[in-house]
């Protein structure tokens, strides 16, 4: 499981805060500490500048949140299953799984997030002119005035028509309602990404070689993320629907390898894991699915205890969110990975075990199934 700096539910919704979070938080009350507060209000105290970034930052988050809780509960409108927000060094994301059938609905849930910002700026920016907003020293009218400008230029960066941004969206959306498939309309706002990050990338190396601004670097950061953002959202797409229309027992490799769980440790070691080159098998008594083994677990038993140790003892409890039905989608099996951030599920049918699918088989047949559609053989 990834870790997390906090994690609350809003209405139903896991918001949630990765490590990198809090990199950017701290960068961004830096930055307004000792540069923007200063240079715009100078002669204040210190303790004033850090205090006024700390309530900054805290709007900020609020606004990003606001922003893809608009996404979340659209989506959620139009019946899309989404139930986490995650912030992350680069903002945050509402997570879908499962995309828009409808350009209608990608529309309108795209546009959600950039009219939300739309409005918490001229909110940010009436509450920065009510009167009695200095007291004690402290400017948060300066405060208000900051958010209002972030939340209006957070609307205008997002609109940029650049997948996986929203603006992105928004043109594959367009794409899609004049007659293009999910597919083709995916591959047009994707490339349109990478062009978007390509222009971010090569102007922050100038920034930052020529003027020697750390800013060109943070360009350049995030053109990077949002070059790979459009390539690994149009690939997941491309994977999602060629999945779809097959069952997960298409999917499996033949001749499942399994451990009983009466054998010993030893025996494992010997015939499975040296003899096999595997790192990891399934456990299973007479058909059922007891748990996994590997490498790992195995060293953990000491050698002389290893001739009397069964495999069964070892094993690796499934936890639910790595069983799939064996009749299940291929696309229901992706989207569990995804979901749970998992490399394989244990394919069940009741309690016995049908088989092991990993999230690399899931990509490598549907890069092969794409490649001979392209040249018109399926």
């Amino acid at each position: 499981m990834r870790p997390y700096i906090f994690s609350v539910k809003v209405y139903g919704v896991v918001v949630r805060a990765e490590p990198s979070w809090l990199f950017l938080v701290l960068l961004v009350a830096w930055s307004l500490a000792v540069g923007f507060f200063p240079d715009t209000e100078a002669g204040l105290s210190t303790q004033t500048y850090v205090l006024m970034a700390v309530l900054a930052v805290l709007g900020l988050t609020f606004s990003i949140i606001a922003h893809e809780l608009s996404h979340t509960f659209v989506g959620r409108a139009f019946g899309l299953p989404i139930n986490h927000v995650t912030l992350f060094i680069f903002g945050g994301a509402a997570e879908l799984e499962e995309e828009p059938d409808r350009p209608f609905v990608e529309l309108v849930m795209a546009l959600a997030g950039p009219l939300m910002s739309l409005l918490l700026s001229g909110v940010f920016a009436l509450a920065a002119d009510l009167p009695g907003l200095d007291g004690a020293g402290l400017p948060l009218g300066l405060v208000l005035g900051y958010l209002s400008l972030i939340n209006l230029l957070l609307a205008l960066f997002n609109m940029v028509p650049a997948f996986p941004l929203d603006g992105g969206r928004v043109l594959r959306a367009i794409i899609w309602m004049f007659g293009a498939s999910q597919r083709q309309a995916t591959r047009i706002a994707s490339i349109a990404g990478e062009v978007f990050a390509a222009f971010l990338m090569v102007n922050g190396l100038l920034v930052l070689l020529l003027a020697g601004a750390a800013a060109g670097l943070w360009w350049v950061l995030i053109g990077f993320f949002l070059r790979s953002a459009a390539r690994s959202s149009r690939l997941q797409l491309e994977t999602r629907l060629a999945l779809r229309d097959l069952r997960v027992t298409d999917l499996l490799r033949p001749g499942l390898e399994t451990i009983d769980a009466r054998a010993s440790v030893e025996t494992f070691i010997r015939e499975v894991l040296v003899l096999h080159h595997r790192d990891w098998c399934p456990v299973v008594d007479q058909g059922q699915l007891i748990g996994g083994a590997g490498v790992a677990e195995a060293q953990a038993v000491p050698v002389e205890d290893r001739p009397n140790r069964r495999v069964g003892e070892i094993a690796v409890k499934p936890e639910a969110g790595q069983l799939i039905n064996a009749h299940a989608s291929g696309d229901a099996a992706l989207r569990r990975m995804q979901h749970h951030h998992l490399d394989r599920l244990y394919v069940v049918d009741g309690t016995q075990l049908t088989g092991v699918l990993m999230a690399a088989d899931l990509v490598a047949y549907a890069r092969m199934k794409h490649r001979f559609e392209d040249a018109g053989i399926t």
